[in-house]
């Protein structure tokens, strides 16, 4: 867990238990797949001087760059922990609090499919959502601890 998620911890009463992002930034697709093209035509630049290797390795440099600000406004907006606890689910990013939804609000837990990609919702009262992503530590058993609360709660 991450340093500032765990420290986050001590505010919560009665914590049962605490799942942590798996991933990080720098895992995102959009920025791995062109640092990885830019080494490789580099490489193939270096060793063979060809001017078609070098091009592409500047091109795919760029779309590296380009990608940054993205990843990183992206990342921003990630849940790097979910907190289950006596009042309820919270969801951090890096210490700070980015959505919490009590017992009593919880309207449901749904499974959403998007093109091959799951993710859970728990959803709150109107529009609040925490989303439960596939690289959330112990997500099955956040999933049922939140389904028996809602259970319990709504008879």
């Amino acid at each position: 867990m991450r340093r500032r998620d765990a420290d986050a911890l001590l505010r919560y009463r009665g914590v049962r238990s605490a799942h942590t992002y798996q991933a990080s930034w720098y895992n995102n697709a959009t920025f791995v797949f062109p640092l990885i093209a830019v080494i490789i035509a580099g490489i193939v630049w270096l060793a063979t001087g060809s001017a078609e290797a070098g091009g592409a390795a500047v091109f795919f440099l760029v779309v590296t760059g380009a990608m940054l600000p993205v990843v990183f406004i992206t990342w921003q907006r990630q849940t790097t922990a979910v907190i289950v606890h006596e009042d309820g689910v919270t969801a951090l990013h890096m210490g700070l609090e980015q959505q919490s939804i009590a017992w009593d609000e919880l309207r449901s837990v749904r499974r959403v499919e998007t093109m091959g990609n799951v993710r859970w919702y728990l959803d709150g009262s109107g529009e609040d959502h925490i989303v439960i992503e596939g690289e959330i530590a112990d997500r099955d058993r956040l999933l049922d601890e939140a389904r028996a609360e809602f259970e319990r709660r709504s008879g």
